[in-house]
């Protein structure tokens, strides 16, 4: 007989607690059995890539990470306010250096500036190509200097003339290297430079220089060739640019001189004939200052005729 008075309950409640702890339990299993599935699913990744890696040749990484190359093409030189491109971001560990041509006859002094000469006429440049950017488009523009050749454009760069297909060949847009190929010539005048002033590293701009003169002379090895110095801008462009600066301007031109030494051609100070008492270009040169107006295009071509190399019509002796 049970006691009177007292209330049974069934004992279910030890029932319950064992259940719940047992599904704890269970969860708490399977989610330690989803953390190791994991972290072997993260091994076995880590083992792959590091198999790959070690299957890869060193040489089949692409050309910009290991040669730290310049951009293959711009936009714009800002008319020369575009962007210039992202500069190099790598130094190459040594220059090439290319083969120079044979000296013209004489004692000719290649470290310094033609000197100058008796003018020419513009009949002079019946065989020239000028290999430039927008500045040079403006020397034609604004000269009606047309019995030269033009291989001139927009944001050209030392690199890109042999990568950038701008000129029309046979119905066919192709690299300035490769239109010079079809060209008639027997002089070359080279202005560019202002657009790399960006560039992280001299000695890239410097090298690809140096390229395009040994691809000049391969294919014209008897070519008379101009290493222009790179013109100033005015005082303000200099001082507000992101990247343009009269100061590495002047840099560069200080290495072209010392480019066209070790490669025997000739260096023409067209920088001294436009620039101020200062160095920078005067604020009525150019519009924007940059590009030359017309009046100084004029005197850019003028010290051209008057500064010609020895043994050519009209050059110094």
């Amino acid at each position: 007989m049970r006691p009177t008075g007292q209330l049974y309950l069934p004992k279910r409640g030890g029932k319950r607690a064992r259940a719940r702890r047992r599904r704890t339990a269970d969860i708490f299993l399977m989610l330690v059995m989803i953390a190791l599935s994991l972290v072997a699913i993260s091994a076995g990744a880590q083992a792959v890539t590091a198999w790959r890696a070690e299957r890869t040749p060193m040489g089949e990484t692409s050309t910009r990470e290991t040669a730290g190359a310049p951009p293959e093409e711009v936009s714009s030189d800002e008319r020369l306010g575009g962007d210039a491109g992202e500069p190099p971001d790598a130094e190459p560990s040594q220059a090439v250096r290319e083969e120079t041509g044979p000296a013209p006859s004489g004692a000719y002094d290649f470290s310094k500036p033609v000197p100058l000469s008796d003018p020419a006429d513009t009949a002079y440049f019946d065989d020239a190509v000028f290999i430039g950017d927008s500045r040079t488009e403006g020397l034609f523009l604004n000269t009606g200097l047309s019995n030269a050749a033009s291989l001139a454009h927009m944001g050209l760069m030392v690199d890109t003339v042999f990568t950038r297909p701008l000129f029309n060949v046979d119905g066919e847009k192709v690299p300035v290297i490769d239109a010079l190929k079809t060209a008639d010539f027997s002089k070359v005048y080279v202005m560019l430079g202002i657009n790399e002033t960006g560039w992280i590293y001299s000695s890239v701009f410097v090298q690809k220089y140096g390229e395009l003169i040994g691809a000049i002379r391969e294919i014209k090895p008897d070519a008379v060739i101009y290493i222009q110095a790179i013109m100033p801008v005015s005082q303000r462009v200099s001082d507000t640019h992101s990247y343009i600066k009269n100061a590495k301007i002047s840099e560069y031109n200080q290495l072209l001189q010392r480019l066209a030494e070790e490669k025997q051609v000739y260096y023409i100070d067209t920088a001294n004939a436009v620039a101020d008492a200062d160095g920078s270009l005067p604020e009525d040169a150019a519009p924007d200052g940059i590009h030359l107006a017309r009046s100084y295009c004029q005197k850019w071509l003028e010290y051209l005729m008057a500064h010609t190399a020895p043994g050519e019509k009209g050059g110094a002796a």
